[in-house]
């Protein structure tokens, strides 16, 4: 009798828990669906751009918006052998517009990695106010990490269209549904480490030499 109550209370936890993830998944793909590209504002002081799979839209959207509102570019994450004339034929701009005003931020191999090597060169060059250009589907990890890295950052999103088919759409394409789910995991456990470091620590965990 004991043991089939047990049963049940595991049951019912489980199919919980399972509602719950589905819910945090709908909403996760909600919000890639309707990730924002709004006109970009005045007062932003830079460009960033993360670098990834699965095109180089983000780089070539990122050139153009700086470009456009004449603010520096750091484009974070690029190939130790990736050079200033490979962005500039990427972007379809003169190398010299790379070389005066396009950081290639080499540090970066994660998202994690992302944040540290912006937060670095925001701090150096005295700006807070920041266009960051991702893809749709990792723009909520970006920020999160990023936030992370710079807590008195502002990070503006610019979101890039990159998967096959809408995020909505997810479970018509293998792809676009392998890429989001991976991504959303990466999105929730990102999340939990930057709560882990929010969360002030236990009264009397002090420590030091007595």
């Amino acid at each position: 009798m004991i043991l089939r109550f047990i049963l049940r209370i595991f049951v019912l936890a489980l199919v919980a828990l399972f509602l719950v993830a589905g819910w945090d998944f709908s909403q996760f793909v909600a919000r890639a669906d309707h990730a924002a590209t709004p006109d970009p504002p005045q007062d932003a002081q830079a460009v960033a751009v993360l670098t990834g799979l699965p095109s180089n839209a983000r780089i070539v959207t990122a050139v153009q918006l700086a470009e456009s509102l004449q603010l520096p570019l750091l484009i974070s994450g690029v190939h130790v052998d990736t050079s200033a004339a490979d962005i500039a034929q990427i972007s379809g701009v003169d190398v010299g517009d790379i070389e005066c005003c396009v950081t290639l931020g080499r540090a970066a191999a994660t998202t994690e990695g992302n944040g540290a090597e912006v937060s670095d060169w925001a701090r150096k060059n005295n700006v807070t106010r920041i266009i960051l250009v991702t893809s749709e589907f990792h723009m909520d990890r970006a920020l999160v990490e990023l936030r992370r890295a710079m807590p008195e950052g502002q990070f503006i999103p610019h979101a890039v269209a990159t998967a096959d088919v809408r995020p909505r759409d997810w479970y018509r394409d293998p792809a676009t549904a392998r890429r989001l789910i991976e991504e959303w995991l990466k999105f929730r456990v990102a999340s939990f480490r930057a709560a882990q470091k929010a969360s002030p620590p236990a009264a009397g965990a002090k420590g030091g030499a007595g």
